[in-house]
């Protein structure tokens, strides 16, 4: 299994100034992601996404899924990206999150206690990261919902040159050795967005 596709509320000629490569379908593709850019839809929301699959639920645990076999190879991108590092979910019970994405056959790899009642649950999608943020501070009634995503980009450096004041400052990630900065709001439609240097092969 693997995701195929992100439908985001995006406007093509914004992405196209981050440095993203567009087609005139509003499609870029990250990786083997395609991420489908939809002018209708809210801005700056990760409205749903695709799997490559079999038998899958129509949500899960909110999250609303549909299956998807198309592949698809993009151009480069000017501004370096070349796949999406981890797709970042919002949720009320990592637990509740844990055991849907279990029935998927998606198995939490790890869970992290960040401090300030806030945990993390990591879960692998082929080679794409999902993390899941369970936070004390959210609404008992929110739905489980996408929230951002980290791209990774060649050189860091390039990325910042070609955006100038559309990107915030380069700073060290959380993962040691690697640097990351984060597309200022009005750039990307509200859409959480980073863009971060790619892992180190021996991390495993």
């Amino acid at each position: 299994m693997r995701v195929a596709a992100l439908r985001i509320g995006g406007k093509t000629d914004e992405w196209r100034q981050l440095g993203f490569e567009v087609g005139t379908d509003g499609i870029a593709m990250l990786g083997g992601v395609r991420l489908e850019l939809l002018e209708r839809a809210k801005q700056g929301e990760i409205e749903s996404w695709a799997l490559e699959g079999a038998n899958l639920p129509t949500s899960i645990d909110g999250l609303p899924t549909d299956a998807d076999l198309r592949g698809g190879l993009g151009k480069p991108h000017p501004n370096g990206a070349t796949s999406i590092d981890h797709l970042v979910v919002l949720t009320t019970s990592l637990d509740r999150t844990t055991a849907a994405f279990a029935e998927i056959g998606v198995e939490c790899r790890r869970v992290r206690e960040a401090g300030g009642g806030i945990r993390q649950g990591f879960f692998l999608v082929e080679d794409l990261l999902v993390e899941v943020v369970e936070s004390a501070d959210t609404d008992d009634d929110a739905p489980t919902r996408f929230w951002g995503i980290t791209a990774v980009v060649a050189d860091i450096d390039h990325a910042a040159s070609l955006l100038g004041d559309k990107l915030g400052t380069v700073k060290d990630a959380v993962q040691p050795g690697r640097w990351i900065a984060t597309v200022r709001p009005e750039a990307s439609g509200g859409l959480p967005l980073a863009l971060i240097t790619p892992r180190d092969r021996r991390e495993g």
